[in-house]
């Protein structure tokens, strides 16, 4: 069973080059509290927020840009040749990533000049390239006649679920400029990442597959899940795995209608020290393959029957593992918003997400409206993960004072999920009370013979 999961893991799990979290949608959308996450300094419409306990930010990212859901399930096809056709068509950039995150508690309010925002924020990150020759292994076996020979260095995966607690504090310098930062103490849950990926694939005579490996796959935190131990709050919730992050911002107001905006999230680490493990595979063997069905009655059976045979011929073996340090995925926002009026609002964000020296580009154009305080919203048109049909919408709405609000950066593939490629969902409930809103001012009849005697000073509109 472990070897099944762990092979099972690296195979579908998670790699550091791929990111599902987008967030282009809601960075500009500042009439939601939730938009300090990703811009401690973004100017706030409320005075005092409270999130809804497990409530308040409930976000889901997904991008799988290998297959889409119809390219399997296509309704009449046969899901063994679609499974085929999905594999041989898979490239070196086919990625896939999913991220996580709830807000378990927060609370925002003015303080001192500025705005300080306490909470705890629970997120989970897979994140994978697809493994081409692996894949192709596991599903052609040794009828794959056109892979005699083949060389896996460059497998990384990886895998985190941590917690982050949180103080933030933003604060205005002068009219024009404010910051804005965050700083976070991180817990761990659970970990695993490819620490060493060397495989190399050679097709015998017998049409059998000789395996060579040198792999190193470490963990924290997951082995209790692994061996099937009972649930225990104080090693599974509270490991002693921790870290620090911070995220810093900064808003400009250029004029009545431009400004200008930056933020660069994640920037620290994480020492993992609770149940290491280390998975080891080392040496040479001899891969016989083995048929399944996935047609058939019990599909699951068949895919946990490749699985087995897989893990059994790479022979994995688990070892005490030692300490080690993993930094965050580190974000970098850029922003520029030209506002028309107090309703009508354009915007643009620019996104570079940064892993283990390598860079990775998305950008957004979006349209902010509002029709009254109570009923605000926005659309936008997002190129995220390579994907160009990101068309996004969401608002926010009061009844009293809770706050519900829903983001999306991408809507049509949540609507036609059958070609879903790249989406993410956020929503949640606040307790909101906006800033109180600045009356004109008006001349006011004059009191007494003093008052009524001096000249009436007339204001601009």
């Amino acid at each position: 069973m472990k070897k099944l999961i762990l092979f099972a893991s690296a195979v579908v799990g998670f790699s550091t080059h791929s990111f599902a979290q987008s967030d282009l949608t809601l960075y500009n959308f500042n009439s939601v509290a939730q938009s300090l996450h990703v811009n401690p300094a973004l100017p706030q419409q409320t005075r005092v927020w409270v999130g809804i306990p497990l409530l308040s930010s409930i976000q889901v990212s997904y991008h799988n840009d290998g297959f889409r859901p119809i390219d399997l399930f296509e309704t009449g096809t046969d899901v063994n040749e679609n499974l085929d056709n999905i594999i041989l068509g898979l490239d070196d950039k086919s990625q896939f990533a999913i991220n996580q995150s709830i807000d378990l508690l927060g609370v925002g309010f003015q303080v001192g000049g500025g705005f300080l925002t306490l909470g705890a924020q629970q997120v989970t990150d897979y994140r994978m390239d697809y493994p081409v020759d692996l894949l192709r292994l596991v599903r052609f076996g040794n009828a794959g006649a056109d892979y005699r020979s083949s060389n896996v260095s460059e497998f990384d995966f990886e895998t985190v679920t941590r917690t982050n607690y949180y103080i933030g504090y933003q604060k205005d310098v002068n009219d024009k400029l404010s910051l804005g930062g965050r700083f976070k103490y991180i817990i761990g849950q659970g970990h695993a990442y490819v620490e060493k990926m060397d495989a190399t694939i050679e097709t015998l005579d017998n049409s059998n597959l000789e395996i060579e490996t040198d792999i190193i796959i470490r963990t924290a935190g997951i082995s209790d899940y692994i061996e099937e131990n009972p649930f225990e709050i104080k090693t599974s919730v509270f490991p002693d795995n921790n870290g620090f992050g911070i995220d810093l911002g900064a808003n400009y107001i250029l004029d009545d209608k431009w400004s200008f905006s930056a933020s660069v999230l994640d920037l620290g680490f994480i020492n993992w020290k609770s149940g290491t493990r280390d998975y080891v595979s080392k040496g040479t063997f001899e891969y016989e393959g083995v048929d399944a069905n996935l047609n058939d009655d019990d599909p699951v059976g068949s895919f946990d029957e490749i699985l087995d045979s897989l893990a059994a011929a790479f022979e994995f073996t688990e070892v005490d593992g030692e300490k080690y340090t993993k930094w965050l995925a580190s974000r970098v926002f850029l922003a520029a918003n030209y506002k028309i009026n107090e309703r009508h609002t354009f915007g643009a964000v620019y996104q570079m997400k940064l892993w283990s020296g390598t860079t990775y580009h998305d950008f957004s154009v979006n349209y902010q409206g509002r029709l009254a305080r109570a009923f605000q919203y926005t659309v936008s048109y997002s190129i995220i993960n390579g994907t160009y049909n990101n068309v996004g919408a969401g608002f926010q709405t009061k009844l009293g004072p809770v706050q519900l609000y829903l983001l999306t950066d991408n809507f049509l593939n949540i609507m036609y999920y059958e070609n879903l490629e790249t989406t993410n969902v956020r929503l949640g409930l606040n307790v909101a009370l906006f800033d109180k809103k600045t009356k004109k001012n008006k001349t006011k009849a004059p009191t007494n013979v003093e008052d009524a005697l001096e000249p009436v000073k007339l204001e601009n509109q």
